[in-house]
């Protein structure tokens, strides 16, 4: 009997546990529909995330920067193609190749490390990206013959792409949907400039230290980003250290995360002090499966958000890709200056990483107050009868249009080769228009998919690089063929056709998503009994 009794306190401890964790996580796993609404329901007990302003700041500035080597790999390669060309006597179809088996691989590899974060933790994956892309650009650097071109850059892209979906899996980790749309802005503004910088820098290096600079400059960027994360990064996946209080250990354990971590229980209450220290049941890391992306593209709501997503970063890359064509043929410019005239592409990416996520906020903060809806900082609210569709996309829709009108003026500026201002302007609106929508749609599909971050950011990195790995190929021939001012009329006249979607997904999103929610509480329900039958 005296040693069963230390063992009913432990279980007792444990129940104690998961009844916290159950009420810190209700609303944001739950698939059960409310009997009533009840729009004043926010999250109660510990905060959502431990992580001060500071840290998150901190944590979103890194993912950033991170989020910079895979569109760094890709654009960075582009001034090296003709040298490479001739250096490995291949035609330049060949040579081309390299960047569709770059974009292949980009679609794949996320599907792995990112499902395989939302189990084992967010630093690990990231470390293990790390170290795939350092050696793939060493590997590049010294390469000498075509077959090892191929199989590296492959390489290059599973150890580079896997970053972005990493990336806004943190955001899920430490903002809630009240707030999530300023740190999604800050967090894909990395994305979003790599395509309009990176063909400067790699022109300076190719033009100034050889192609083989560039290799190198992504090997120790790589490099310097691994000390960082090793050192200073903190683990953030939920399932893992729960919203921070939980200590993480081995490798997901960092210089921030502790102190974070420490810092937060001195201000707990000392039940939940004591809680906090209780680490989570561990999970089996299962094999990483890229199939699980299918999951996430059987849903009607999620498919429309990835499609209308992948379709408009396909417009950014087919504009980068085809602008050095256009204006070398159009202006006769060199390597250098081409380079410099992607600034305001990503000048209007910047912009709007750093003003449209407040805007997103502040809507979610109109539609949450005409519903009568609290909002607690560092809560998480309960959406299930919140039209969040709506909050986002009344916020995409302006700039869809301007998107739109600015892709369909810069091609014709290009056709009648007007003073080079004219197409300059329209990058900076089309970097404006366009990144804005991305990265709203990149917001709503985590506030979908709270429970798999990781796996949802994979599904949005496969859709949208197969799709641009057709744009990219297509458009210099069309350009050809009609001519650069039909060619993006053409572009922007499927974008607008796309608009119909947007007033679909916020007239029925939030209907969908309950459906949804009834549907795998019966499963669930189903599951149950027939468990229970068995016993």
């Amino acid at each position: 009997m005296e040693k069963e009794k230390p063992e009913a306190d432990m279980a007792q401890r444990h129940l104690s546990v998961d009844a916290l964790t159950k009420e810190s996580s209700q609303e944001l796993d739950s698939p059960q529909i409310p009997d009533r609404p009840d729009l004043s329901r926010v999250q109660t007990g510990p905060p959502y995330s431990i992580f001060s302003k500071k840290a998150k700041m901190f944590i979103v500035a890194a993912v950033s920067v991170t989020a910079l080597i895979s569109p760094f790999a890709a654009t960075l390669f582009y001034p090296a193609l003709n040298v490479l060309s001739k250096q490995l006597n291949v035609s330049a179809s060949l040579v081309n190749l390299s960047v569709t088996t770059y974009m292949i691989a980009q679609a794949i590899a996320p599907a792995v490390l990112g499902g395989m974060s939302d189990t084992g933790g967010r630093r690990f994956s990231f470390l293990i990206c790390f170290c795939i892309y350092i050696v793939a650009n060493i590997g590049l650097a010294l390469q000498t013959n075509y077959a090892a071109l191929l199989v590296l850059r492959c390489v290059q892209a599973a150890g580079s792409s896997a970053a972005i979906s990493l990336s806004m899996a943190v955001v899920s980790d430490i903002a809630t949907s009240a707030e999530r749309g300023t740190y999604t802005g800050y967090a894909t503004a990395g994305i979003l400039l790599g395509p309009a910088f990176g063909p400067t820098l790699g022109g300076i290096l190719a033009e100034y230290l050889g192609w083989r600079s560039i290799f190198w400059f992504l090997a120790i960027f790589g490099g310097v980003l691994l000390v960082i994360f090793a050192i200073f990064f903190p683990e953030t996946c939920r399932n893992v250290v729960g919203n921070g209080s939980i200590p993480a250990k081995g490798v997901n354990r960092s210089v921030i995360g502790h102190l974070q971590q420490k810092k937060a229980v001195a201000h707990m209450e000392p039940l939940e002090a004591v809680i906090s220290q209780e680490p989570l049941k561990k999970k089996k890391m299962n094999i990483p499966n890229p199939l699980v992306i299918l999951s996430i593209l059987r849903d009607k709501e999620s498919a429309i958000v990835l499609f209308y997503n992948g379709f408009f970063f396909t417009g950014q890359m087919v504009i980068s890709s085809s602008l050095p064509y256009m204006l070398q043929s159009a202006y006769g410019y060199n390597e250098l200056i081409v380079g410099l005239c992607f600034i305001p592409l990503g000048v209007g990416s910047l912009a709007s990483a750093l003003t449209m996520g407040h805007i997103v906020d502040w809507n979610f903060r109109r539609h949450a107050k005409r519903l009568g809806m609290s909002i607690l900082a560092g809560k998480q609210q309960d959406l299930s009868n919140f039209p969040i569709e709506r909050a986002r996309l009344e916020v995409v829709t302006p700039n869809h249009v301007l998107g739109c009108f600015s892709v369909i003026i810069f091609g014709w500026t290009i056709k009648y080769r007007t003073s080079i201002a004219g197409p300059e302007v329209m990058l900076f609106f089309i970097g404006f228009g366009i990144s804005s929508a991305f990265n709203i749609t990149n917001a709503l599909l985590i506030d979908l998919h709270r429970d798999k971050p990781a796996t949802a950011t994979a599904a949005v990195n496969f859709v949208r690089c197969l799709l641009s790995a057709g744009g990219v190929a297509a458009i210099v021939p069309l350009i050809e063929k009609i001519g650069a001012g039909w060619a993006f009329t053409f572009l922007a006249l499927l974008y607008m056709s796309m608009i119909p979607m947007i007033f679909w997904m916020m007239k029925c999103g939030q209907r969908w998503r309950q459906e949804g929610a009834e549907k795998k509480a019966l499963e669930a329900e189903k599951k149950r009994q027939a468990q229970a039958a068995e016993a």
